[in-house]
């Protein structure tokens, strides 16, 4: 009996040394097009003590993210622009409050498009055995409304209200809305029909073919 209380207090105690917050989110989807810079979005952190404490976050590494953007965070303890995988900063976490701290995200676009996602660490420095991954996604499009074009080398075209794949192989067609609700996902075929999808709302269409990828923004 003294052996297992003293288990349970053991891991009670190893909890409340590691563990000393939580976030709301692991990821978060931001979707906006070109003229919509700097983009950003936020996920919210939480403290699990009583007292105020201070974190750190990390930037570990970006996957596909254009050259052109600049990578902003805003940890509302302080500001940080042009981070590079590598920086690392300490932000306070106050007990008791009734906000969640945001680290918040953005992006100034230098108008281009493109697909990347911005992955971070967030830990506490007196105890880094705890630490909690979390992501930004950013699909960022040309194209505000309607049919979007698509250029010459695209693998698609559009035709009789359908998205097509220009030499009839089966691809990968994803559908998500603004929010990041999937309405369609892993569909292996030639063609979509847009307008079939639900009236007077913006989709988000991406479009898998072998190594190639198509990202369309597409107001129905």
């Amino acid at each position: 009996m003294k052996k297992g209380l003293f288990l349970i207090l053991c891991l009670i105690g190893f909890q409340s040394l590691g563990q000393t917050f939580h976030v709301s989110d692991t990821s978060a989807l931001i979707v906006k097009t070109t003229n919509q810079s700097p983009a950003h979005w936020y996920i919210e952190v939480f403290s699990d003590l009583s007292v105020d404490t201070s974190l750190r976050w990390r930037a570990t590494h970006f996957d596909n993210v254009p050259m052109e953007w600049e990578i902003l965070m805003d940890d509302q303890t302080n500001s940080y622009s042009n981070v590079q995988v590598g920086d690392s900063a300490d932000f306070d976490l106050l007990a008791n409050q009734a906000f969640a701290k945001k680290l918040i995200i953005g992006a100034v676009l230098n108008g281009t498009p493109g697909h990347g996602i911005c992955y971070f660490d967030v830990y506490d420095p007196e105890y880094p055995s705890f630490v909690q991954a979390i992501s930004y996604e950013f699909i960022v499009t040309s194209t505000t409304n309607g049919l979007p074009d698509l250029n010459e080398n695209s693998f698609l075209e559009w035709k009789d209200g359908f998205l097509k794949v220009k030499d009839g192989r089966d691809a990968h067609f994803e559908v998500v809305d603004l929010a990041g609700k999937t309405i369609l996902e892993n569909e292996l075929t030639n063609q979509f029909e847009c307008s079939a999808l639900p009236k007077n709302q913006v989709f988000i269409i991406e479009v898998t073919l072998d190594n190639k990828q198509a990202i369309i923004k597409l107001f129905n």
